[in-house]
């Protein structure tokens, strides 16, 4: 939402609250939309109101692990992301978003268990597999990395963030004509960093 349609959606909102005010859904997109305008106190407020009206909902938690984690309370974003995997154990987004938080704690080997717990539960989830790829690469795990970014560039042909991560892992691989390749694709796509890898590694 732009910020003047965002805070019209706020009146609006406090319209339905005011009518009704143990609807937990209004108050978590009250919240959603305070967030959106970077009103931190008021949206944990109203996140804070829709968890005590609607305990089992996993999206109170879920929403407000995104703000602490734009406020890099990673333990606080952790928590409320163990609270939303429990009460939605099938949302890959949850476990995609908490393999995140893992990553700035740098708890890799947890995010990656995350990571792959998200594409089992949406195999075509590209952006678990991009960051699945992208911490198997920094663990120097560059077969399992290969992988998971090639299943990163089947669901998205444009991704050139993707090709340029599968071009590194397979060059360090020992795949260095692929790898090469890959990173060609990348260039074209317009990822600027592909053109200094090809410099580096594929001068011929």
């Amino acid at each position: 939402m732009q910020e003047g349609k965002t805070r019209e959606a706020i009146e609006f909102i406090n319209t339905a609250i005011e009518k009704n005010t143990s609807s937990a859904e209004a108050f978590n997109l009250r919240a959603v939309a305070y967030y959106e305008l970077k009103e931190f106190p008021n949206a944990l407020l109203d996140f804070g109101q829709a968890i005590k009206l609607e305990p089992q909902s996993y999206r109170p938690y879920f929403n407000r692990a995104l703000l602490y984690t734009d406020e890099n309370k990673l333990d606080s974003a952790y928590a409320d992301y163990n609270k939303a995997a429990a009460l939605a154990p099938d949302t890959a987004d949850v476990f995609l978003n908490r393999g995140q938080v893992l990553v700035l704690m740098e708890k890799p080997a947890e995010a990656i268990a995350d990571f792959e717990k998200a594409t089992k539960l949406d195999a075509n989830n590209k952006q678990a597999w991009y960051n699945l790829g992208n911490t198997y690469y920094r663990q120097k795990d560059f077969k399992k990395a290969t992988l998971a970014f090639r299943q990163t560039v089947k669901l998205d042909g444009q991704y050139g963030k993707a090709f340029y991560g599968l071009g590194l892992a397979q060059w360090y691989d020992g795949e260095k004509e692929l790898g090469c390749t890959n990173l060609k694709q990348a260039s074209n796509l317009g990822y600027n960093d592909a053109a200094t890898a090809l410099a580096q590694f594929c001068q011929q």
